[in-house]
């Protein structure tokens, strides 16, 4: 049986990175011509099969309705930064937005044979999932994962920045900290509140299980104001996202308390938002994740792969240093 040849096994005989060779052999800037040159005339005579220069490729970019809303800017901008990728290398990139009755009830948009790849954004329901698995195509998960789902991966360490989130809050002197966010709903705020436990844990700090507040529709994603704050409330908290340390804010108005006089916040993704509410915010680069989602399709091999895009910390004036 003839073995397949891989990018990685170009790479090794000519002593250069994967990256280099995908970039060689899609047509991207970033390596010199004579290293273009020695990629693909290599390739060829290890029987890779090089794309078609005259190929337009065609991949769908699918969401659910509840990660798409126009108040929610993180998938949007993903989806952007991939669309402008792929008009510069002369794909096309169709938006599908779901809502709840197609994730419910799953039919392919289009064909699946009409088209190259797709990217999946946030998270998808079972039913879903379940329908691309019985007829697989080339996938790529960004920003979420499903243990059973054998595709390539676009993810940020969510966990980690949890738990960092957590401890810069501790570092300031908090020790009553609460966390915002519907547990159940993705596995990136999953895993966040899961690092916020674990930092708690490991400063031998208490969890306060009233001290988690849900403040979003899971199904529609719609946030809300009115929140039936307990006594006492905690004097920081970590929140999911930006969106919904803004709301939590104007609820936080409903009752007299100010942010961050009264209560700390710090948040994630560092969109506009975060910018026009002086949020403290872990900053996810959506560009990079897009980036690296095409690279992860191109290079696309029969293993399952995960790609971890890095994230900082963007300090504003929503955090206040509590004094003991």
């Amino acid at each position: 049986m003839k073995t397949k040849i891989t990018m990685q096994n170009i790479a090794d005989k000519l002593g250069t990175t994967k990256v280099s060779v995908s970039k060689a052999l899609g047509g991207q800037p970033g390596v010199s011509d004579a290293l273009r040159k020695k990629i693909v005339d290599t390739a060829s005579e290890m029987g890779y099969a090089l794309p078609k220069t005259d190929e337009k490729k065609s991949f769908l970019f699918v969401v659910a309705k509840r990660f798409f809303l126009e108040t929610e800017a993180f998938y949007n901008e993903t989806f952007y930064y991939l669309n402008k990728i792929c008009i510069e290398r002369g794909c096309q990139l169709t938006p599908v937005v779901l809502n709840q009755r197609s994730e419910a009830n799953p039919t392919w948009p289009i064909h699946p044979d009409s088209f190259d790849g797709i990217f999946l954004a946030g998270e998808l329901s079972d039913p879903y999932i379940k329908m691309l698995r019985e007829h697989p195509v080339p996938t790529v998960a960004v920003d979420f994962y499903k243990p059973y789902l054998n595709v390539d991966y676009v993810l940020i360490d969510n966990f980690y920045l949890g738990y960092y989130a957590t401890v810069y809050l501790i570092d300031k002197g908090h020790t009553d900290i609460g966390f915002v966010g519907n547990i159940n709903q993705t596995s990136s705020i999953n895993d966040r509140y899961f690092g916020y436990l674990k930092a708690l844990q490991n400063n031998n700090l208490q969890h306060q299980s009233k001290w988690v507040f849900p403040n979003n529709d899971p199904v529609t994603g719609l946030y809300e104001i009115d929140i039936n704050f307990p006594e006492p409330l905690p004097t920081a908290m970590v929140c999911h996202c930006d969106m919904a340390a803004y709301f939590l804010t104007n609820s936080l108005k409903k009752i007299g308390k100010t942010v961050p006089q009264d209560i700390s916040l710090i948040s994630f993704d560092n969109t506009e938002l975060s910018v026009a509410s002086d949020l403290t915010s872990m900053d996810i680069n959506r560009r990079e994740i897009a980036e690296t989602a095409f690279y992860a399709m191109e290079a696309m091999e029969n293993v399952s792969r995960r790609y971890y895009v890095a994230a900082q910390l963007i300090e504003r004036n929503s955090v206040k240093e509590k004094r003991i």
